[in-house]
């Protein structure tokens, strides 16, 4: 009953689903760790082959409809006249190219390229310095392509300058994908000339990086025309011989800071100004005790922990920002944001965030968050105190160094609170929202 059920579906609703598969699939591509479910399925045949295999109906409809084709894969197995087929399936649709190791020179050459850079849309490869000496195979203009995707991770002992990849002309490029090798060697020209519409910048790293590595990388930013949307640093770890070494080789130039996993010797080696600073996948949010925040409005925590405790609190390392938003992180990040926000640890307060007025926690999707109470009522209390109860909301808002109470309070996914508790902080906050 459910096969028939399946088949039965209407023409366009199977046409839908079969376009969302292929947006799932390609915006994967472009994540730093992409997933491999839907890479290569039953009998090493990519999407849609697979598709086209489950009955005549299905069959119809793929090839009835050459967006589907537009993705193109390529692995060893895969000879020339095999791509070269499913690029005319493509008929005159923008094109993904996800390129492997050591393929781009045999598969990919200048004459054979020249026809689909006009139509290319993403493009990723992987293993870039093994194709260094072939990439002018990709010069030319591509006014499409909005999403490029530039990788190779491992060490060289030469120093090359990817010369070739400048002449790649993309002026309509919004997303971009490289590794800390490639933002160290990419040539600075190109990064001028094809990063005025740039939205997102991703740089993963994965290894330390030295300070020569690391001057390199400010030198890359620097070379970016424009503020970047959202800038993301991705494991990104900097060899710091001692504080402060390199506070002026890296300045920040974007509205949105990501930083995932390896957070602390970012924060030491970044300096600079932005709106909002997210903490992704940290497990030592205990750490920013000692570390310098970059200037900003907000901050948010996304599945974040702390695998130790907090032993101290210094009256250093303040962060003036308004806005905390925490979402899905353990409670022992919870609890360490509660101290820094003003709740009594060790038998004294200190609110290294003063000037903090929003707070927000979200457990998204089937995450389970759980608020230690306690100790969040105590912050509120030590926040109203510290701001003295007897001004006004507006007074209080215009202290320059004052600690200031909290004004907004949302929790979304939290345990169920009591009726009493519900009350008491509907009485000490004036936007309290539970649910």
């Amino acid at each position: 009953m459910t096969q028939r059920s399946f088949q039965s579906l209407p023409t366009e609703t199977m046409c839908s689903i079969f376009k969302i598969i292929l947006e799932s699939m390609v915006e994967d591509d472009m994540m730093a760790t992409p997933k491999n479910d839907h890479r290569m399925l039953a009998g090493s045949l990519p999407f849609p082959h697979t598709m086209a295999l489950v009955c005549r109906h299905w069959r119809n409809i793929v090839f009835s409809m050459p967006e589907l084709w537009t993705r193109i894969s390529w692995a060893p197995s895969m000879n020339d006249q095999w791509v070269s087929s499913q690029l005319q399936k493509t008929g005159s649709h923008p094109v993904h190219f996800v390129i492997k190791d050591k393929l781009l020179g045999r598969i990919f050459p200048p004459s054979f390229t020249s026809l689909y850079l006009q139509r290319l849309k993403s493009l990723i490869i992987t293993g870039v310095f093994d194709e260094y000496r072939n990439l002018d195979a990709l010069a030319g203009y591509a006014p499409q392509l909005d999403c490029l995707r530039l990788t190779d991770v491992r060490r060289h002992h030469y120093i090359i300058c990817l010369e070739p990849c400048s002449k790649l002309v993309c002026p309509a490029l919004r997303t971009l994908h490289i590794d800390k090798n490639i933002a160290c060697h990419l040539n600075l020209q190109w990064f001028k000339n094809n990063m005025e519409h740039i939205e997102v910048l991703t740089i993963y790293g994965g290894s330390p990086i030295n300070s020569a590595a690391s001057m390199t990388l400010g030198r890359t930013l620097r070379a970016i025309p424009r503020a970047i949307p959202c800038l993301i640093l991705d494991d990104l770890q900097f060899v710091i011989a001692y504080p402060g070494a390199y506070t002026d080789a890296i300045t920040i130039w974007a509205e949105k800071l990501i930083l995932r996993r390896c957070i602390e010797d970012a924060l030491t080696a970044l300096s600079g100004k932005c709106q909002t600073i997210v903490l992704q996948e940290c497990d030592s949010i205990h750490g920013l005790r000692r570390l310098p925040l970059p200037r900003s409005n907000s901050l948010e925590l996304d599945r974040c922990a702390a695998t130790r405790g907090l032993r101290w609190i210094p009256k250093t390392r303040p962060w003036h920002g308004d806005t905390v938003t925490i979402v899905n992180s353990r409670s022992s990040c919870i609890k360490i944001i509660f101290y820094f926000l003003g709740a009594p640890f060790a038998r004294r307060n200190c609110s290294l965030w003063p000037r903090v007025t929003t707070l927000k926690l979200i457990a998204r999707d089937d995450f389970v968050m759980e608020v230690p109470l306690m100790i969040l009522k105590a912050m509120v209390s030590s926040r109203r105190e510290a701001a003295g109860q007897e001004n006004s909301w507006k007074e209080v808002c215009e202290l320059d160094n004052g600690v200031r109470p909290l004004r907004v309070l949302h929790v979304h996914g939290a345990q169920p609170l009591p009726r009493e508790e519900e009350m008491w902080f509907k009485n000490q906050v004036r936007d309290f929202v539970w649910d």
